[in-house]
């Protein structure tokens, strides 16, 4: 008896467009959350994994004793992993909570039945499987064009704080990629390329480094070159950086205080004296 092949994976862009959702989608998608079995726990899945961009594994290993309600934080231990809970090695955030998510979680805890912030049915911690099958099936019902997964409602976090980061920043994308390309590849650059470059206020330069130093910092990535796409992913969420909303009711709590301890020295020096040789 031949044995069968197993089915050919199918490309990402086969099966969907694109890996984020728009604010109009994340709002459907939450709303859908209402018709579920338990929609204060499942809309509180999906704000938490926007406004805290978290992993599916963070999110579902979240105790109540990570909660600081006093503070109105949040302790996440990002890049978690299965086998233990306590590894020195992970990156712990203290997080602020927003009004909205705060309001979700008292709700959630007058309905409290055991030490996992997400329950199942069963009174045991909710599953990643589980998660993903709660986030498909509110896409459904929400009727969006694709099939949602959590690392969307993640990716879209990331991309919204990113943008918020950007915005005052004046950069077009193209802009944001010959900065990167400067300083973080052996890439030529023509005349204009150069041109361009200097053209840009060493202010500026500094700001968008530590934007992205902001987003390291924030999402628990330790690799620029990932972080990167997660800065330069804003012009997708809102292309040109335009029309971002002022007054958003999943807007990050307290974003623009948020402050890295680290920089990149090597880099800020080296734009410092790219100043003073130009």
């Amino acid at each position: 008896m031949s044995k069968s092949l197993p089915p050919l994976k199918v490309p990402f862009l086969e099966r969907r467009e694109r890996e984020f959702l728009y604010l109009h989608e994340i709002d459907a998608l939450i709303a859908a959350m209402d018709s579920t079995r338990s929609p204060i726990r499942n809309s509180l899945l999906a704000i938490l994994l926007f406004c805290q961009a978290l992993q599916p594994i963070e999110l579902c290993w979240l105790r109540w004793c990570d909660l600081d309600l006093s503070n109105n934080n949040l302790i996440v231990l990002r890049n978690r992993q299965k086998t233990s809970r306590c590894q020195p090695q992970l990156v712990v955030n203290l997080q602020p909570l927003s009004a909205m998510e705060i309001d979700f979680l008292q709700q959630l805890e007058a309905e409290r039945t055991t030490d996992w912030l997400f329950a199942s049915e069963r009174k045991q911690r909710l599953s990643e499987r589980s998660l993903h099958h709660i986030i498909q099936q509110a896409a459904k019902v929400a009727g969006l064009p694709l099939m949602a997964h959590p690392y969307m409602l993640r990716r879209s976090g990331l991309y919204y704080r990113a943008a918020l980061l950007l915005q005052p920043l004046g950069l077009s994308l193209g802009q944001c990629c010959l900065l990167w390309n400067w300083h973080q590849t052996n890439s030529t650059f023509s005349a204009p390329e150069q041109q361009e470059y200097y053209a840009i206020k060493r202010k500026t330069e500094e700001k968008f480094w530590l934007a992205l130093e902001k987003i390291k910092a924030f999402s628990g990535i330790t690799a620029d070159f990932n972080v990167i796409d997660y800065l330069l992913g804003a012009f997708m969420l809102f292309p040109g950086l335009a029309k971002i909303p002022s007054h958003y009711w999943l807007a990050p709590a307290k974003w623009h205080q948020v402050t890295v301890q680290q920089t990149l020295p090597k880099r800020l020096e080296a734009i410092k004296s790219h100043q003073r040789n130009y």
